[in-house]
């Protein structure tokens, strides 16, 4: 938020001056006053205050749970009958996250001023995604708000849980990694150049898989700094160009054609085109709009194009199983339960019953992926340090026959 700087009489009528962080001029008139000070003047933000408020702006942080977790209490508190703006004061008086409190103090005054919920939420795209929005908004047309706040609750917490499992699945083969090649680049730079030592000296041939290994210590013992610079660079120009929608399009396309890894992201995707197709639906959101948000959600080029050709398929008329039935990503018994939903009028529940299903599906190709996973980086691992010990026990073998 903005800081403020103000000149002011405290209750014993001496003139105090500071700083004050505040939405707008009228907040940090309102703030001053609880605080027992008469505010004789308040200034602008100054350069260095706006400074500070977009480093803010850049580090905030509002995780899945947090936002699910506001949601709930904001549905109970409406379902309980309280007013709109009152269940805002008491979500602001619990709110732990500072960011997340400040944009809903933001929206409390944006509806103080005549601003709908979803309305002012808009003015938080970084708080509240755009599928959040939508079915707010469509909980304010259709007066079922608090019923739609819970709905939209239980889709964050069942993201969050996909997000966290993948997390989870990622954490072992990432430690794994960074230690192995942490205890690597330890042995070539540091400990392997001095045992090999008394090989040079020795003046001998040695076996070729000892040359490898020598050089490849000196590789890492001479150029260190110059890789790990690479390696950085490298990542942040992967970072940079993958941002492209080209680059971002083909990297999408690609992953999915890999083994084991592009099975499990089939899946996740599969199951969050469903799950949030059928929030959104379930929510009172009109087909089309609900299908174009989900596009924007998923963010996969593959799966866009798929959505892409089905948006124009019902625009035309046609139904959405009958253009999902094409597409070699989507498959067969989603088609079906989508053809089934379309003809009994329940689309929305059999998408959120065929999302449980996927997500239950990824939960266990995750497994098996991690079950194949951990094995090969052992064995990778075991490999390498054969290769070293190897390398380093053929010399000594050969001195020992030679001093015989």
């Amino acid at each position: 938020m903005p800081i403020f700087q103000y000149k002011a009489y405290n209750a014993a009528g001496k003139e105090v001056s500071g700083e004050v962080e505040a939405i707008s001029n009228k907040n940090a008139l309102q703030m001053l006053k609880k605080d027992g000070l008469y505010p004789k003047e308040i200034s602008a933000p100054t350069k260095k205050s706006e400074r500070f408020a977009i480093l803010r702006l850049l580090s905030r942080r509002t995780s899945l749970p947090e936002l699910a977790a506001a949601t709930t209490h904001l549905s109970t508190l409406l379902a309980s009958g309280a007013a709109l703006s009152d269940a805002l004061s008491v979500l602001i008086g619990e709110e732990e996250n500072r960011y997340l409190r400040d944009a809903v103090i933001r929206v409390r005054e944006r509806i103080s001023e005549g601003s709908s919920l979803s309305g002012a939420m808009d003015e938080h795209p970084e708080i509240f995604p755009d599928v959040y929005r939508r079915m707010v908004e469509a909980g304010e047309a259709s007066g079922t708000l608090d019923n739609v706040l819970k709905r939209l609750a239980e889709y964050l917490e069942s993201s969050a849980k996909i997000q966290a499992q993948i997390k989870t699945a990622l954490i072992y083969p990432a430690i794994m990694t960074i230690v192995g090649f942490g205890v690597l680049s330890f042995l070539f730079i540091f400990v392997i150049p001095k045992i090999t030592k008394i090989f040079e000296d020795t003046k001998q041939a040695m076996p070729l898989i000892t040359v490898i290994l020598l050089t490849v210590a000196d590789f890492f013992r001479n150029y260190w700094p110059i890789m790990i610079a690479v390696t950085v660079a490298s990542i942040l120009g992967f970072s940079r160009l993958v941002k492209r929608p080209s680059v971002k399009a083909f990297k999408d396309r690609a992953v999915l054609r890999l083994p084991l890894v592009g099975e499990v992201l089939g899946k996740f995707y599969i199951a969050s085109f469903a799950r949030t197709l059928g929030s959104l639906l379930e929510s009172g959101v009109p087909i089309l709009k609900a299908m174009n948000m989900t596009k924007r959600a998923l963010g996969h080029a593959a799966f866009e194009d798929v959505l892409n050709k089905a948006i124009a398929d019902v625009t035309e008329g046609a139904p959405l199983s009958g253009s999902l039935k094409g597409s070699v990503l989507i498959p067969g018994l989603l088609t079906h339960m989508v053809a089934i939903g379309e003809k009994s009028g329940k689309l929305d529940i059999l998408l959120l019953s065929a999302a449980s299903a996927y997500e239950k599906d990824f939960e266990t190709a995750v497994a098996r992926t991690l079950s194949l996973l951990e094995p090969f980086l052992i064995l990778a691992m075991g490999l390498i340090v054969g290769f070293m010990v190897l390398a380093i026990l053929l010399p000594i073998f050969e001195l020992n026959q030679i001093v015989r």
